[in-house]
């Protein structure tokens, strides 16, 4: 009986907004209902200082402002998974700023990527709506630190995340043994972590490293796991690079700070500007809506959870089933969980405080 009833009730809110802007996403560029009833939005160039950015405007009336940023990708603003999405975020009634971010763009990651998200904030159109930020996996931690900045913060209403991280080695404790632990916990927790998501991470953060040399056969490494060709074999290559691989081949999850800490004080420093764990996330008087799969093979769920217990005012979804980013395949319990998100997304779009709901 109570199947029944679930099901009644997501068959009803298939009519509704939410349901159909879920179903636009899992489309991507191909067809919807929502594409079928709203006109197309448009794309342009927008000016934001120090970096490049498209405005894309929906073909109704649009009610809030959102900047989306970008994760790693060298297509930037541009990338083929990102711009189906703006699009969708458009057809219900956002303008959307898509800025590039110069470090993510050159496939690396640096805190310094908080200035350009910051900067489309700033140049966001005074109206109409609330404004918000909605950011993706590693995109969230460029997104929290720009919006601790005091001439952004009170700019926004609401910030979205999904698959966000909290703590950079906490992160790294996964992608290299599988291992995680929710707020409270002594035991470990083990998933299966991505193997490509931990040479992602050495290929992002390679530029850290003081050797040139270092920095080229790293990437060199990554690039060939990621094409799933033999590694190239060891040249005369420096301390630097040598302790980046020894993390990388850890499985003790235990021994992972011993590992972080022999990384070059270079790394290890953008690796700390990158991470929220230290950040003052109390003072953000935004609500930060946070959905989190709870089998992401990426970025545990347990960071999610740790983010909204740092924040003063956070919604988190917990999706059953869902991979790091993709809705596709999601059981009946994963749906409906995601679709009360898009409901909280939506709400904060028409102006609700859905932090003060709970």
């Amino acid at each position: 009986m109570r199947r029944a009833v679930l099901a009644l009730t997501l068959l009803a809110a298939c009519v509704h907004e939410p349901a159909r802007l879920l179903a636009d996403i899992e489309a991507g560029p191909g067809p919807s209902a929502l594409k079928q009833a709203t006109p197309a939005p448009t794309r342009e160039a927008f000016a934001v200082p120090g970096t490049e950015a498209d405005l894309y405007r929906p073909g109704i009336p649009a009610r809030a402002r959102i900047v989306l940023v970008p994760g790693l990708s060298e297509a930037g603003r541009r990338d083929a998974r990102l711009v189906p999405f703006a699009e969708s975020l458009a057809r219900v009634g956002f303008l959307v700023v898509v800025p590039d971010l110069p470090a993510a763009r050159g496939l690396s990651a640096d805190a310094s990527d908080a200035e350009a998200v910051a900067a489309a904030v700033r140049a966001l159109p005074e109206a109409p709506g609330p404004a918000g930020i909605a950011a993706i996996s590693y995109a969230a931690g460029p997104a929290f630190l720009a919006a601790l900045r005091p001439e952004v913060a009170p700019r926004l209403d609401f910030i979205a995340t999904l698959g966000a991280y909290h703590d950079t080695d906490a992160m790294l404790t996964f992608l290299v043994a599988g291992a995680h632990r929710a707020p409270g916990e002594t035991a470990w927790r083990f998933g299966r972590p991505r193997p490509e998501a931990l040479w992602l991470f050495v290929l992002a953060n390679a530029a850290a490293l003081p050797e040139p040399r270092d920095v080229a056969w790293l990437r060199e490494v990554a690039e060939a796991r990621l094409a799933g060709r033999p590694a190239p074999p060891a040249r005369e290559i420096g301390v630097g690079a040598r302790a980046v691989l020894a993390l990388a081949d850890e499985r003790d999850p235990d021994a992972v700070p011993r590992r972080i800490a022999a990384l070059p004080d270079p790394l290890r420093g953008a690796l700390g500007r990158l991470s929220l764990a230290d950040a003052p996330l109390g003072r953000l008087p935004v609500c930060a809506i946070l959905v989190h799969g709870a089998r992401d093979p990426v970025i545990p769920w347990t960071e999610s959870v740790r983010l909204a217990q740092a924040l003063p005012r956070a919604r988190l979804h917990l999706v059953p089933d869902l991979d790091h980013v993709d809705p596709r395949g999601l059981s009946f319990a994963g749906r409906l969980s995601l679709l009360q998100a898009a409901e909280d997304l939506l709400a904060a779009r028409d102006g609700s405080d859905v932090c003060a709901a709970q």
